[in-house]
């Protein structure tokens, strides 16, 4: 390995002891050099180690890895010719290095791993790792490199800021816990071998929103929010839940996911949604037990805001979904006899998000996971403004315009006569 020369970013992470490593880089920043010598490393640093590359797909993976690897690692460690059909490269200490796609999610599980490097993970779904990879390190106490090019506030987020919680942090519990991640944001401007000339050329001829994502390894925003004026740094935060305060909870009763938005108004105003119950392949009577387990100390206090289409659809045994809720002991279930249109919903939640005079009334504590990421993710179909549902984010946001549209709707305004 002493002809793969590193700089000192790349340095920095591959030194560092975290047993989670994620790196958002810029193009061009040397992501692929700081894979590749850190699959070497783990391969080398003891015998038998059995350790991944994972790109978002197998073709990926080769085109991506596949040669530079050969390349780099001295016949003499090898033990027999690299197997091509496989990507796999077996050493003489025992260790062998193999090349993945996450796009084939059976040949990744039930393997006992040392080590695993995610390429290109903003590309990947969230369950190739919490569900398939991060098991197979269970038993060796094996260790991962994330590596990606920021995509809006999608799971990498989630990652790179846990990498930002420092050496220890705080749970929701109140307990102090090591913290496994450590996170990197590199630019592109930040690799010694890259010249500024290229990065000048780059960016005349890129959208500054496009240069800060790809070059600047910044987080940006998604096209066509539906939920344009929310802001993670602006509306999230530490927003507990009070027992004194009455509870008003949004409810969308769709099976996978039931979405409860539990939420309480504050004496300035504000409200702050506290909580959340996101229940998947569930039904209305695992929610009204959910809900009555976490607040049966208030439960005269709360109000459900339904989706008005619970009214209407019967379960099994023949009650309406607002049925099971009353039968549950929820009195103060309210809700417009007319389904409110979606752009009537939508607007009520920006409006409590950030006015058009720039009052912001609404808050998130951030435990409340699901209802973030619709705000952020939930986006229209192109040239249109009909909600794009192929990411399914949008529940926690829908059961949210239940309870602004019943509680706090936007009114048409008459202006000479005309209604806008």
């Amino acid at each position: 390995m002493s002809d793969l020369i590193v700089h000192n970013g790349q340095k920095e992470v591959l030194n560092h002891k975290a047993r989670y490593k994620v790196i958002v880089a810029g193009r061009r920043w040397g992501k692929t050099l700081c894979a590749r010598t850190a699959l070497m490393k783990a391969a080398t640093r003891a015998p038998r180690q059995r350790v991944w590359y994972v790109a978002p797909t197998y073709g990926q993976a080769r085109q991506n890895m596949w040669d530079v690897l050969k390349e780099s690692i001295p016949r003499e460690w090898m033990r027999g010719e690299p197997n091509e059909t496989r990507m796999e490269i077996r050493l003489i200490n025992g260790s062998v290095i193999s090349l993945k796609g996450a796009d084939q999610p059976d040949r990744l599980r039930g393997v006992a791993l040392h080590y695993v490097v995610l390429d290109e993970v903003q590309d990947m779904k969230p369950e190739t790792w919490e569900k398939i990879l991060q098991p197979t390190l269970t038993s060796t106490r094996g260790g991962a490199m994330f590596i990606g090019t920021p995509k809006a506030f999608n799971w990498f987020y989630d990652l790179y800021m846990k990498g930002q919680r420092g050496p220890t942090y705080r749970a929701d519990d109140g307990s102090l816990r090591r913290n496994p991640y450590m996170s990197w944001q590199y630019p592109t401007m930040m690799s010694p071998f890259i010249p500024k000339s290229e990065i000048l050329e780059a960016m005349e001829n890129t959208d500054e929103k496009t240069f800060n994502q790809e070059y600047n390894a910044r987080f940006e925003t998604m096209s066509g929010r539906v939920y344009h004026a929310f802001d993670r740094n602006e509306h999230v935060g530490r927003y507990e839940f009070n027992p004194k305060l009455p509870i008003y909870i949004g409810q969308d009763f769709n099976i996978d996911p039931m979405s409860s938005v539990i939420m309480q108004i504050q004496p300035n105003g504000e409200i702050w949604c506290v909580d959340e119950a996101i229940l998947f392949g569930s039904n209305t009577q695992e929610v009204a037990d959910e809900i009555s387990r976490r607040y049966h100390r208030q439960m005269k206090q709360i109000s459900f805001y339904p989706d008005p289409a619970g009214a209407n659809r019967t379960q099994a045994r023949g009650e309406s979904d607002l049925d099971i809720l009353r039968e549950a002991g929820f009195r103060r279930i309210l809700y417009k006899k007319k389904h409110p249109a979606v752009a009537d919903r939508i607007n009520s939640v920006n409006r409590l998000l950030r006015s058009a005079d720039g009052q912001v009334r609404f808050r998130v504590d951030q435990r409340c996971r699901h209802l973030i990421k619709g705000l952020e993710q939930t986006i229209y179909k192109e040239g249109s403004r009909e909600v794009d549902k192929t990411m399914g984010v949008e529940h926690p946001c829908d059961a949210l315009g239940y309870f602004t549209d019943f509680e706090f709707p936007v009114r048409k305004v008459q202006i000479l006569g005309l209604s806008i």
